[in-house]
């Protein structure tokens, strides 16, 4: 479904090989977020802070500062309003749409102006009702806050289509599309955080903030920072695609037949082993 919700290319999240997550001190001004669904989401100023200020596991830590220099660098190469973002309501989708929101905020501070992303998705029918009902909720809110101008596409627009469309609507301006592309995904090759598009799309920088993250280092950010995710993860899922395509991850099967949820993956090489073809996964 990451691919399927365009999105900066952004439709491709240590804590769960662990006993116990990195865990970082929640800082006082952060507005609580629901563990599921789309809930009070903190301003992005106070998440930028709360990021800065982290000082839990180091390895999240380097992976958080890395991301916010690339999106960063993003908006000051293209400029804001030419920044397209994906959410199509993955794991990695919500990791890209805050760092992009704590991102935007950082630039602002630095250059005296408040540069606006786009978010994009897809809607597809055939998607998870839950999936579909969390990302127009968490879409509310971020435009709500005024962090990005939401742009939907219509229902069951293929992602090409979108993609070709976005792009010609744009011309003579290049653009910038966050994606939540991980190493290790189908299809990311030897891609840098900043990679044109293949040759078969159409012309577009594919921005990779968190190309280097493992599946560990997604959860341990949205649980560390309280950041809302769909509310599948917590029933088995680990890798959400269309209905059809998507099942339980078998190797979340508790002895009493009850799923665990995503975090507790303990090998992370069986991610998508939930998923039933060869499809491209939203994340």
């Amino acid at each position: 479904m990451l691919l399927s919700s365009l999105i900066l290319l952004l439709s491709s999240q240590s804590v769960f090989a662990f006993a116990s997550p990195p865990q970082a001190p929640r800082p006082p001004a952060m507005v609580a977020a629901a563990a599921t669904g789309a809930g009070a989401l903190a301003p992005a100023a106070e998440l930028h802070g709360a990021l800065v200020a982290y000082d839990g596991d180091a390895q999240l830590k380097a992976r958080i500062e890395s991301a916010l220099r690339v999106l960063e660098d993003a908006f000051r190469v293209f400029g804001g309003d030419a920044v397209y973002a994906s959410f199509n309501g993955g794991k990695d989708a919500c990791v890209i749409l805050h760092l992009l929101r704590a991102a935007r905020h950082a630039r602002a501070l630095k250059a005296g102006a408040s540069p606006t992303p786009r978010l994009v998705f897809f809607d597809a029918s055939d998607d998870f009702d839950e999936v579909r009902r969390f990302v127009a909720d968490t879409c509310d809110a971020v435009a709500a806050a005024g962090d990005v101008v939401v742009e939907p596409m219509a229902l069951d627009v293929g992602f090409v289509a979108g993609l070709e469309d976005l792009v010609a609507r744009s011309k003579p301006r290049p653009l910038a599309f966050v994606l939540g592309t991980r190493r290790g995904d189908p299809n990311c090759g030897d891609q840098k955080a900043f990679e044109p598009s293949s040759d078969w799309m159409p012309p577009f920088m594919r921005v990779n903030p968190i190309l280097d993250w493992t599946y560990g280092d997604v959860w341990a950010f949205l649980r560390a920072f309280d950041l809302p995710y769909c509310a599948l993860y917590d029933g088995g899922y680990t890798s959400l695609g269309s209905v059809p395509t998507t099942s339980r991850n078998p190797a979340l099967l508790g002895d009493g037949g009850a799923y665990k949820p995503a975090h507790l993956l303990e090998d992370w090489s069986l991610e998508r082993a939930g998923r039933v073809s060869k499809k491209k996964p939203s994340d």
